[in-house]
């Protein structure tokens, strides 16, 4: 069986405090083998923990560790980062526009746009993501989703 895909939102609660942070957990410790996800997973892991630093959600100075933790599980082969070859360019421009030109339009955000791409190619069976509007457009491009439970019971909360 192939591996699910995880994206940047659920591999971050792996490292830093989240609601889903148990939940990620739990997902991570189900899986056989590597978590697989595209190569921008390490640039965005580096820009989401300096921006937690930044706005105070992690403590002052923490950020190396932080890092330096998920380098070395990326080392120790943890992660298997998917390059973003030929294959996934073309994809990804497809998605843009079918998610557009859904009703009703899934506005997809272009890293979001290249994880899901990653995915299709890998032939991942499941996306793992904190990100609703990416679960959206996963389910219209035909990936089954896995949201964090605590996600799905408060989205369905009244605004």
């Amino acid at each position: 069986m192939k591996a699910p895909y995880w994206d940047t939102s659920c591999v971050l609660a792996l490292y830093v405090p989240e609601k889903i942070s148990t939940q990620a957990a739990e997902l991570a410790s189900l899986e056989k083998g590597p978590i697989h996800s595209s190569a921008i997973l390490e640039f965005e892991m580096t820009f989401a923990v300096h921006a937690k630093e930044a706005r105070g959600e992690i403590p002052r100075g923490s950020s190396a560790r932080v890092l330096s933790k998920f380098l070395t599980d990326l080392q120790q082969g943890r992660f298997l980062l998917v390059p973003m070859g030929i294959d996934i360019k073309a994809r990804a421009r497809e998605m843009a526009a079918r998610t557009i030109q859904a009703e009703p339009p899934v506005f997809l955000r272009m890293l979001d746009g290249i994880h899901i791409a990653t995915a299709l190619e890998l032939g991942s069976p499941e996306l793992i993501t904190a990100d609703r509007k990416m679960a959206d457009a996963a389910s219209l491009l035909g990936i089954k989703t896995k949201l964090p439970k605590k996600l799905l019971t408060e989205s369905k909360k009244p605004s």
